[in-house]
């Protein structure tokens, strides 16, 4: 700034000649600019110096460093539009942009709704802080994704684990096509917590101008096909539909119905289906079924009202009043089975199972070695350390633990061994396909050969014919499970029909 001194106004400027011109005037006067020099900002003023009968005699040039004001409104700016964490652009500056594309004369895009699968179990089991980690690492995938040059795209991080996408295209193929790229950067594992992860995420997405001309409305309508999507399974791409509307003003009431059920204890049912020991016959334990009998829907499918319960607190109401009727129920019976009780996945790894599955325990008297938890087979069920802690210390208070469903998900054979699984249960489409397909016999004789090394009980779910109950006690497992046994009833004293073959 010092060596500005008593130079020229001449230095500031391209074309001296024309300033001077300009300058030469007082009617021009004020004059205003803003030029750079080097890394600094200057505000000139040029100001008119007159005589005190009002005749212009000179220019004065006055000048002021604004280059610190500048870069804070700058920093300012950046921290109200852009994610701290991933330096994304933030919802604010999602939905400016978007609205540009919605007031703008072409007038189509199309927004991307991106959530991933199970972030929530690692947050709670290795920390915000790994969770951090693995968001940043996903943000750096999506800036590495690539559009044609002249299409536009921007991710933006909304918050938790949930990203929107816009991209200037709105047809089906280019969305799509976009869409498998996302999906893509999944190919590759995360480091979490010092081990490799395979994640996924679902992916909704509503087109404009077809699916909304509001911002709001469209990524509304994006937000409901994810919600489709991870209903269908998870890992899925979903585009909108109208029906998804219905579809979610339905789960409203099935959730208001059912969140009343479960506070007053009405219209839930529990049903016990026998898991019956294949060499004798005898009943060993019974898994338990929850119904629902709505008076004006009559009976509601699991299959409807359990995800809807799994996307809120629901599931945890409905898992502590599963859990308690069923250690009631399983004390009069007096064959001293063991009683079944499936575990939502969210119970795991959050320091809460285990305290509530004693004082459940506790307050109906149930023995825990006549109570059975059983989990489902995930994907991340061999990386979480806190899931293991609680699986561990339910077996050392008594308590089975079975793990649901193998062969569904993605946990290897020589990972179990590290659990406390005293069961596994093989899934039903193994033992549905096995009469016609070889290969799904092969599977569960391999897994009922590897469940006896590791001293576990090996169940076959689902069997209903005498054939099948041929093949899986052929095969090696040591129960079974199925409407060939039983029915599931509403008190589970009934236990399994006389079978042939020399059991009874």
């Amino acid at each position: 700034m010092n060596n500005l001194i008593g130079l020229s106004v001449d230095v500031f400027h391209k074309n001296p000649a024309y300033q001077r011109r300009i300058l030469s005037d007082a009617k021009n006067l004020p004059h205003y600019a803003r030029v750079h020099i080097g890394d600094q900002t200057l505000d000139l003023k040029v100001s008119a110096v007159m005589d005190p009968a009002g005749r212009y005699l000179a220019s004065m040039l006055t000048l002021e460093n604004v280059t610190a004001e500048i870069v804070s409104n700058q920093k300012l700016y950046h921290m109200a539009h852009y994610d701290v964490l991933t330096d994304l652009p933030n919802r604010v500056l999602f939905f400016k942009k978007l609205s540009e594309f919605m007031d703008g004369a072409v007038k189509k895009c199309s927004v991307i709704y991106i959530d991933l699968d199970g972030f929530g179990i690692i947050n709670d089991t290795y920390g915000h802080q790994v969770g951090d980690r693995v968001i940043g690492e996903f943000a750096d995938r999506l800036k590495a994704i690539e559009v044609e040059e002249e299409q536009y795209v921007m991710f933006s991080r909304i918050g938790g684990d949930e990203f929107l996408c816009l991209f200037s295209e709105n047809s089906v193929e280019e969305v799509s096509a976009l869409s498998d790229r996302i999906i893509s950067v999944f190919d590759a594992p995360f480091d979490v917590g010092g081990q490799k992860m395979w994640l996924n995420a679902s992916i909704g997405i509503a087109l404009m101008p077809e699916h909304g001309i509001l911002a709001d409305i469209l990524i509304g309508h994006a937000d409901l096909a994810l919600s489709e999507a991870k209903r269908a399974g998870k890992g899925r791409v979903c585009f909108f539909s109208e029906d998804l509307v219905t579809q979610a003003w339905e789960q409203v009431r099935i959730s208001k119905k059912l969140r009343s059920a479960l506070i007053n204890e009405e219209e839930l049912f529990l049903f016990f289906q026998p898991i019956v020991e294949l060499k004798t016959g005898r009943v060993v334990s019974r898994e338990t079924l929850v119904r629902w009998n709505n008076p004006l829907r009559g009976w509601v499918s699991p299959a409807e009202f359990i995800p809807i319960a799994e996307q809120s607190d629901l599931i945890e109401l409905l898992d502590d009043f599963v859990l308690e009727k069923a250690c009631l129920a399983a004390l009069s019976w007096q064959d001293g089975a063991r009683v079944a009780v499936n575990i939502s996945a969210r119970h795991l790894g959050r320091n809460t199972l285990v305290p509530k599955v004693a004082f459940i325990l506790r307050k109906t008297s149930l023995p825990p070695d006549r109570l059975e938890i059983e989990v489902t087979e995930t994907a991340e069920l061999h990386l979480l350390d806190r899931v293991m802690e609680d699986l561990h210390a339910l077996r050392r208070m008594g308590v089975h633990i079975t793990l649901d469903d193998f062969g569904t998900g993605f946990s290897s054979l020589s990972q179990i061994r590290f659990f406390p699984f005293g069961k596994i249960k093989i899934d039903s489409s193994f033992v549905r396909d096995a009469m016609e397909r070889p290969e799904c016999a092969a599977v569960i004789g391999a897994i009922a050969s590897i469940g006896q090394r590791l001293g576990l009980r090996v169940v076959a779910e689902g069997v209903e014919t005498q054939a099948q109950h041929d093949l899986v006690t052929a095969e090696g497992c040591s129960e079974g499970q199925g409407y060939f046994y039983g029915a599931p009833s509403a008190d589970g004293r009934y236990g399994a029909p006389c079978l042939s073959g020399g059991l009874g």
